[in-house]
């Protein structure tokens, strides 16, 4: 399955918003980190240094959240270059409801 989005000036929280119900939805076992970038990139979250095999990113507008301190992290599954992935599982119980939760707080 080819996972691209175009994100543009005339991208809107919906776009995302399906594109993340998407991803939640697609019979796939991982899911490219690029694409997931690219999307954490246009809500304004920048990646952070993080160790081993971690992607570690901060939003400002978590910074007061009790559960995420201004910072959220994945598992990457090395596959070289910029073909990482990370599990289907790991993003629809880790990732997805942060980035749902980012959009909401931007929404306000």
């Amino acid at each position: 399955m080819k996972f691209k989005i175009k994100i543009n000036e005339d991208t809107s929280f919906s776009d995302i918003r399906l594109e993340l119900e998407n991803l939640r939805a697609a019979p796939v076992t991982e899911i490219p980190l690029n694409h997931l970038r690219k999307i954490i990139e246009f809500l304004g979250a920048s990646e952070v240094p993080a160790s081993g095999s971690s992607v570690r990113f901060r939003h400002h507008i978590l910074d007061d959240h009790p559960y995420y301190h201004g910072y959220f992290q994945i598992h990457k599954i090395h596959k070289g270059g910029d073909k990482d992935q990370i599990k289907k599982n790991d993003y629809s119980r880790i990732l997805h409801p942060t980035l749902i939760t980012i959009i909401e707080l931007l929404e306000k």
